[in-house]
């Protein structure tokens, strides 16, 4: 079955990091220089309000979403969350988009991130 997208609910703090990563996704994808990756800009999901996101099924995109999930403990402290919290928040996001989409957590990015 190959599915368009993917729709997750998220928790509130599961959204924030799905937030940060969407705002981030812009800018990474923007400054792509081939027709083919320029194509992920029309992908990258709307923010994600109200418990809810939706995410194309393409590969790239995605693994860029469970690889980069671990990235803002440092952002998220200077806004007031305990450090514990996020960690936690970026494991349950990727452990939901891993679980619904099949797509892993890059090997290097797990040493880091767990």
């Amino acid at each position: 079955m190959n599915t368009k997208s993917y729709t997750l609910s998220l928790s509130p703090n599961e959204e924030k990091i799905a937030q940060l990563l969407t705002r981030d996704a812009w800018t990474y994808f923007s400054s792509m220089i081939s027709q083919r990756d320029l194509f992920h800009v029309k992908e990258i999901p709307m923010m994600p309000r109200r418990g809810v996101m939706e995410i194309e099924n393409d590969a790239e995109l995605i693994q860029y979403y469970v690889d980069h999930a671990h990235g803002y403990s440092d952002e998220l402290t200077l806004l007031g969350w305990d450090a514990e919290e996020a960690l936690w928040a970026a494991d349950s996001f990727v452990a939901k988009m891993e679980a619904q989409t099949g797509i892993l957590r890059g090997t290097e990015m797990v040493k880091f991130g767990s």
